[in-house]
């Protein structure tokens, strides 16, 4: 997978999370991807109550992460912890790192979220 794709794919999960009330309003992360194959930089802000995702540094970052993709979907898919990762260096993280919690706990709520909305509708379709 190359860092388009990556990218694109997490863009296309987060970009419409309206779960955001917890993230600090300056929020602002750059994010690298340490991948051979698939590295690169994004930022993700927090713009008008939304969460604007782009493929590119962003030198004003209250965090900076550096991660592999692979941790980086374990940790938004509840497979691995943000704080056992950071604790055994396999995440580094410089700057404001409950802003990255809080970052992580909103998209995991988002994803929670999702699920139980997909379970209502199936739900709603077996009693038709």
């Amino acid at each position: 997978m190359t860092f388009q794709e990556a990218f694109n794919a997490l863009k296309n999960t987060y970009a419409e999370t309206t779960a955001f009330d917890e993230v600090p309003d300056d929020f602002a992360a750059e994010i690298t991807l340490t991948d051979p194959d698939c590295g690169g930089t994004f930022y993700m802000v927090k713009k008008d109550g939304q969460l604007e995702i782009e493929p590119y540094d962003y030198k004003d970052h209250t965090v900076k992460l550096t991660l592999d993709s692979r941790l980086l979907k374990d940790i938004l898919t509840n497979k691995e912890s943000a704080v056992a990762a950071f604790m055994d260096g396999r995440l580094d993280a410089e700057g404001d790192v409950t802003q990255a919690l809080a970052l992580v706990n909103a998209l995991k709520n988002q994803k929670r979220k999702d699920a139980a909305e997909d379970r209502t509708k199936k739900e709603k379709r077996a009693r038709e």
